[in-house]
Formats: C-alpha cells, structure tokens, sequence
C-alpha cells in the first residue's frame, strides 16, 4: 500500500450492526494492522490500528460517514513516533 501514516480508530457500536473481523475488513479506507475488540452485553467496540495514505481528517471523515450507516461511532487518533 506505501502508506505514510498510522493511526489508531476507536469504533463503538450500541445494538448497531454486528461489529467484527469482516466488518473492520470492510473499511473504506487504510489497512488494518492490527484490530483488538471488546464485547458487552449491547455494546462492542474495537481499536484499529491502520496504515493510511490520506491525513487524519480526512481518514476520520470518510470513517464517521462509514461507521454511520452501520449506527457506529469512531473516533480517530493519529500515531506517532511509530513504526
């Protein structure tokens, strides 16, 4: 992918659509590297770490808009210092 940045994304979902490994694959944007999920009894999120080309607002964007059809939340942070 030659992408120049990583961030973190933070995707919570309250009795949204089933959030999991094919859903973060599903990403519209990046490439996860890594994903870590946590699951309650109607809520779930998930941390993505995730390579990606475009700045972070621009990457925090297009996930909200992304996250929303499927009544999910996400905030963005980038990393730094990395890899």
């Amino acid at each position: 992918m030659g992408a120049s940045r990583c961030s973190v994304a933070v995707i919570l979902s309250v009795d949204g659509s089933a959030l999991d490994s094919r859903a973060v694959a599903s990403m519209p944007v990046g490439q996860p590297l890594r994903v870590e999920f946590a699951h309650g009894e109607r809520a779930a999120c998930a941390a993505v770490t995730l390579e990606h080309d475009c700045d972070t607002e621009q990457l925090g964007h297009t996930l909200r808009s992304w996250a929303a059809t499927r009544g999910w939340s996400v905030t963005v942070a980038p990393l730094t210092g990395g890899d």
